[in-house]
């Protein structure tokens, strides 16, 4: 014949809000794709590199990028990371942006392309892949 301490709103009793907690958003983050993990390491180490806060991609810079690792991945891959799981919007036509280049080395140069390229904030990387913060 108790009360409950909180109201009954959905299916599962509690909301996606009520049981999101620091702990679980780590979990999820963790659980995430290797070669979307790879590609957030490579934008991020770029914009630190560079003092950027935001970089131009296409997806067939980000393959070139992650190809350099021992991931198996098509750009297929790239694209639906790019598209779905970080839902970004590419340009609608083609324009000219600053394209970088890794070199084996570590280092990266940049150079003039032309392309549909997606812009991704350094905020959006740190806020996603917490664990990349500290490396």
């Amino acid at each position: 014949n108790r009360k409950f301490y909180s109201k009954h709103q959905t299916r599962m009793w509690f909301t996606a809000d009520q049981i999101e907690t620091p702990a679980l958003k780590r979990l999820v983050q963790n659980n995430r794709n290797r070669v979307e993990r790879e590609l957030a390491g490579i934008l991020l180490m770029i914009m630190e590199d560079h003092d950027l806060e935001t970089l131009n991609l296409c997806p067939m810079d980000a393959y070139n990028a992650i190809s350099k690792s021992r991931l198996r991945f098509d750009l297929t891959q790239i694209r639906n990371i790019l598209k779905k799981e970080w839902k970004l919007v590419n340009q609608s036509n083609s324009n000219r942006y600053q394209k970088f280049l890794l070199w084996g080395d570590g280092t990266t140069t940049f150079r003039e392309a032309k392309g549909r390229y997606f812009t991704i904030n350094k905020n959006f990387l740190l806020g996603n892949f917490e664990d990349l913060r500290n490396t």
